[in-house]
């Protein structure tokens, strides 16, 4: 570095000399700890101050999630727990009894609902298919994301009755999704919705857990989802214990339905 005069030369070997003394002495190091202090914070609440103008900036507009949206998304969440579920359960003695419904090993038809009949003494679907379509009572049926909701009850040339878990006169075996315990009978109750009868006092069940359809008859696969445990009780007097069942898709709500026709 050249310096235009002795002067300057002089000016710059005194600031360097009191450079030194500082760093010596620990004075600097002080200096450089108050001025961090005093700018970190800043620069932190700045850059948060950025990160949140982008958040707002990237969520601007979003559509807000609808109620029946978030409902959507727990039946979803539902059935892919219980496939998960049943393919974890999965080993060398229970990978027979215990694998998810092949639908390609199944003759089934898709229909639309026309009506619901709705009373103390029955909870019915009608749908547009019939005898001309192959349908027959006690055929299996089951929604697009492999709910079940009920059979066939009576069938007519152009149209048929679906009898729904929730009706009084409704019995399904029923599999604990966990373990593949058979775990009691699904059943209707006159009004109290759809509940689990039968259950062993010695089997372990809880709010929230998943119960699928067991095959105890010729014409039911194991496996299909019913719905998911919202109580559990006991009365005194009673061997076995009972609990409601939430199905996973409202019954009113169904537009759709597959019947197996034969597996």
């Amino acid at each position: 570095m050249r310096f235009k005069s002795r002067k300057q030369l002089y000016w710059y070997s005194g600031f360097v000399a009191v450079l030194v003394v500082l760093h010596m002495f620990g004075i600097l190091a002080s200096c450089g700890r108050l001025v961090r202090g005093l700018v970190d914070p800043f620069v932190h609440n700045t850059y948060r101050t950025s990160q949140n103008f982008r958040f707002f900036g990237h969520t601007w507009g979003m559509k807000p999630i609808s109620q029946s949206d978030l409902e959507t998304l727990e039946h979803e969440r539902d059935i892919l727990k219980t496939r998960v579920a049943l393919v974890e359960s999965e080993n060398t003695t229970l990978r027979r009894q215990l694998s998810y419904p092949d639908r390609n090993k199944w003759k089934i038809i898709g229909a639309e609902v026309i009506a619901k009949t709705s009373g103390s003494s029955e909870q019915a679907l009608i749908i547009n298919r019939g005898l001309g379509d192959g349908l027959v009572a006690g055929q299996v049926v089951f929604t697009d994301q492999g709910v079940l909701i009920g059979s066939v009850r009576l069938v007519e040339q152009t149209r048929s009755f679906i009898q729904l878990l929730n009706d009084p006169q409704s019995r399904i075996g029923a599999l604990h999704v966990t373990n593949s315990h058979p775990i009691g009978i699904i059943a209707g109750g006159y009004g109290l919705g759809v509940q689990l009868t039968l259950i062993p006092p010695e089997e372990v069940v809880a709010v929230g857990d998943l119960i699928v359809s067991n095959d105890v008859t010729e014409q039911m696969p194991r496996g299909l989802l019913i719905g998911k445990i919202t109580s559990v009780g006991r009365e005194t007097y009673e061997p076995f214990q009972h609990a409601l069942i939430e199905p996973t898709i409202p019954f009113d709500q169904v537009k759709t339905v597959t019947i197996i026709i034969s597996k």
